[in-house]
C-alpha cells in the first residue's frame, strides 16, 4: 500500500510529485450550487486566465465532471448518455491555410 500512496491516492490527500494535470476548480459563493449562467462565466474566466499560455503550451485533453442539480438539489440527467462531446472549432481558413 505504501506504493499506491506515493503515486497518490484521493483517500489520502497526497499526490505524485509528477502529476502535471493542472486542476480547476469552479465554485459558487459560500459553495452554494452555480447557477448555468454563473457556471460559464466561471468557465471563460477560467479560460481567459489560460490565455496567457496559448502561445507555448497545449492541451492534451480536457473532461470536466459536473453534477447538474434540479431546484430541488437532486442530480439529473441532460441527455439519455448523460454526455457532451465538444471537438474544437477549425475556421475553413484554418483547414486550407490561408
Amino acid at each position: 500500500m505504501a506504493s499506491r500512496a506515493k503515486q497518490g491516492s484521493r483517500k489520502t490527500g497526497t499526490f505524485r510529485e509528477d502529476n502535471t494535470t493542472l486542476k480547476i476548480k469552479l465554485r459558487g459563493k459560500d459553495n452554494v450550487p452555480l447557477s448555468m449562467q454563473e457556471l460559464r462565466e466561471c468557465m471563460l474566466e477560467a479560460m481567459l486566465r489560460l490565455k496567457e499560455y496559448e502561445k507555448d503550451y497545449r492541451a492534451k485533453f480536457a473532461t470536466i465532471y459536473l453534477t447538474v442539480i434540479n431546484e430541488n438539489g437532486e442530480p439529473v440527467r441532460i441527455n439519455n448518455a448523460n454526455e457532451l462531446t465538444i471537438y474544437s472549432y477549425k475556421a475553413a481558413a484554418d483547414e486550407h491555410g490561408v
